[in-house]
């Protein structure tokens, strides 16, 4: 049972597969492929889904991040993470036009994992971690609306070796044995989005992410308040193609 729960949290990072349409077994198969097809794609979906890519507020220094849900995830639980932005330079500190400059930066774990190696027997070691850096750059071009574009480098790393059980069995997923995987995700993207703002501290965002290397998009809409983030994440070519957003953020 141990090893069948490190399965599920090490290939879904999530205590349990979510099935959508009526027929749970043939979903259950189909998306379990296509995890097995891409599993570093996958949970680099979720990695992105906490990952604080906007600029800071007009007249904050620093802000702190974490996420409280991501796709069908409580990712405060099962994917911990903590994220911050630096102001590096004030919109038009130096001239007017110059536009304004954040760093960002995060990390997240999977203590689930963890504990299931911890208390198993059959499982040798397993990790599954990821961070990201960058920069951000924002300029108004109006009084009620800001454009943002930047860059940020992302990793995630997942890997879990089995041992078999007393009777010679390793763990299965819809009826594979799984003794093994260590996968990654790295690449470089672009960042380009505007926001317009509502009232104090509240604003509406819209995001869109390049790979440089993967060539794939991701898109973000969000409504970014005085201390919480709500949003939707969509990805064309991922097994979840929409995710529900929730994070969790102080700046000052």
């Amino acid at each position: 049972m141990k090893r069948t729960m490190l399965t599920l949290a090490a290939l879904l990072c999530l205590n349990g597969a979510a099935f959508a349409s009526i027929d749970w077994q043939s979903k259950g198969e189909e998306i379990a492929g296509e995890i097995l097809a891409n599993p570093a794609g996958f949970f680099y979906d979720f990695q992105q889904d906490f990952e604080a890519t906007t600029p800071l507020p007009p007249g904050k220094s620093f802000g702190v991040q974490t996420g409280l849900w991501g796709g069908i995830l409580p990712t405060i639980a099962a994917m911990p993470s903590l994220s911050g932005k630096y102001r590096l330079h004030a919109e038009g500190r130096i001239a007017p036009g110059v536009p304004q400059i954040d760093l960002i930066g995060g990390y997240w774990d999977c203590p689930v994992v963890q504990m299931a190696t911890n208390n198993s027997k059959t499982i040798k070691d397993a990790k599954f971690d990821g961070y990201y850096m960058g920069a951000i750059m924002s300029s108004s071009v109006s009084p009620r609306v800001r454009t943002f574009w930047g860059f940020k480098h992302s990793q995630l790393k997942a890997r879990a070796t089995f041992l078999p059980d007393s009777e010679g069995k390793l763990p299965q997923l819809f009826g594979v044995d799984i003794n093994s995987f260590d996968t990654g995700f790295k690449d470089d993207f672009i960042i380009a989005g505007i926001e317009t703002p509502k009232s104090i501290s509240k604003l509406w965002s819209i995001q869109l992410n390049y790979g440089l290397k993967t060539q794939i998009f991701a898109s973000k809409v969000s409504w970014y308040g005085k201390y919480f983030e709500l949003g939707l994440n969509i990805y064309p070519e991922g097994v979840l193609v929409i995710h529900p957003v929730w994070n969790f953020h102080v700046n000052f």
